[in-house]
């Protein structure tokens, strides 16, 4: 199992919707700890099915090492139970969601914003427009899909990647009784196979009346022209990103992004892929805590 928790520390969970406009609902959880500190949101990554339990252990994990005493889960618009697409939704479109958000839930104060591989982009750009981000966390996560390599980058350069995802929601989608995906469970894995049957599984799980909102979703994270952050906006706060050198979905060398964050800090870890944030999630998180503090 990797991302123990020692089990001394009593949390607190708050979980329901926040409607934050007429026609959409963000589904969230709070983790709360019992002693006072910083308030961060934690965005999960995009398509198969995700939201945000994903983030759950390692929120728990955060809070245990005396980063944050409260951290915001929310499930992005189209996954979990939040409100389903019913089009395409850009990186900027997440981040007015997330400060919508915000706003619903009456955050005053600085905050601290997260990203895990999709949850990235849309972190730097939520912190583009609302003055509450004093820093942003990256991580397995980069300003940019524009690196993807190998097969799938091929197939991603060749829009055929979105066509072979969007068959296959559609072949596996609800083959299973439907239930809510929980995805805690995977920081007890330890192989690829593994990782890959567990999401499998889940997405058989995903209620079919979803797939509509799964292939919007899904075509929109391939969508090449909204592969990354918007340009025309530079950040002076605290940028940390924790990423491995083998990385094959984001970009791991951004130094061409210093000029733009001032205040950047990268940690390669070397040898490591873009599953292993999960698989050796004790890795990524502690090379955090080093850069972080």
């Amino acid at each position: 199992m990797s991302l123990n928790l020692t089990g001394n520390m009593k949390f607190n969970e708050d979980i329901r919707h926040f409607d934050i406009n007429e026609t959409t609902k963000i589904y969230t959880r709070t983790v709360l700890g019992p002693n006072p500190g910083k308030t961060a949101l934690y965005i999960h990554g995009g398509g198969s099915g995700g939201n945000h339990t994903m983030l759950l252990r390692p929120a728990k994990w955060l809070i245990e090492q005396g980063l944050f005493s409260k951290v915001i889960l929310p499930d992005r618009r189209g996954e979990g139970y939040s409100t389903p697409l019913t089009s395409k939704l850009s990186i900027k479109d997440h981040a007015s969601d997330m400060k919508a958000l915000l706003d619903k839930m009456e955050i005053e104060g600085d905050v601290t914003v997260l990203g895990l591989s999709y949850g990235g982009p849309i972190a730097i750009e939520l912190a583009s427009m609302d003055s509450r981000i004093k820093e942003v966390v990256l991580v397995a996560s980069s300003p940019s899909l524009k690196d993807v390599k190998g097969l799938r980058g091929i197939l991603y350069r060749s829009n055929l990647l979105e066509k072979i995802s969007t068959s296959y929601y559609k072949k596996n989608l609800g083959k299973l009784p439907a239930t809510y995906p929980d995805f805690e469970s995977v920081y007890e894995l330890k192989s690829n196979k593994e990782l890959t049957e567990y999401f499998v599984h889940c997405i058989k799980q995903t209620d079919s009346k979803m797939l509509e909102s799964i292939v919007f979703q899904n075509k929109s994270t391939l969508d090449q022209s909204n592969n990354g952050i918007s340009d025309g906006f530079n950040l002076d706060i605290p940028i940390y990103q924790v990423i491995g050198s083998k990385d094959e979905i984001w970009e791991t060398d951004i130094i061409s992004y210093q000029k733009r964050f001032s205040r950047l800090k990268t940690k390669i870890i070397d040898g490591y892929e873009h599953k292993d944030a999960i698989l050796k999630a004790d890795l990524f998180y502690n090379a955090l805590l080093e850069i972080y503090s």
